[in-house]
């Protein structure tokens, strides 16, 4: 087993900060997403200057996932006028690190070890912003 690191707990926290530091380094101000549903949320700018774009569920270590997640998630990131991105935290083996480029991995822990995070944009044709204002005849009935 030479040149194979041991095994390492990693908890959902560390995914979060993995995750956290993912997004710090693309150029987003990074907050707690709590009062949303999930982990974070993602600012262009200045919080006080404009709103949130994207609430970021982590997948915790064990990768545990199901649809009923993602379709609570997304309804409630829809109603927030936001995009879900789901973060999937997976560490690096040193033999992949060379096909990586630097700002794609994130180090973490002691001793330290290598990450990328992988990420899946979620929407819905329901978002408020996709629709104009129009009235739709849907069988009988009348949309808004």
């Amino acid at each position: 087993m030479s040149g194979s690191k041991s095994p390492i707990n990693i908890t959902n926290a560390d995914h979060i900060s993995i995750t956290r530091t993912h997004f710090a380094n693309k150029g987003y101000r990074v907050h707690s997403g709590l009062q949303f549903g999930c982990e974070l949320v993602l600012y262009a700018d200045e919080p006080g200057r404009v709103h949130s774009d994207f609430c970021v569920h982590v997948v915790p270590p064990d990768g545990s996932l199901d649809f009923r997640m993602i379709q609570t998630l997304t309804r409630l990131v829809v109603s927030t006028g936001k995009t879900l991105i789901v973060a999937h935290v997976k560490e690096v083996a040193e033999e992949i690190v060379e096909d990586k480029k630097d700002d794609m991995l994130v180090t973490y822990g002691e001793p330290p070890r290598r990450y990328v995070v992988e990420e899946l944009a979620i929407a819905t044709e329901h978002a408020p912003f996709r629709h104009k204002n129009v009235m739709k005849g849907v069988g009988m009935q009348i949309k808004h």
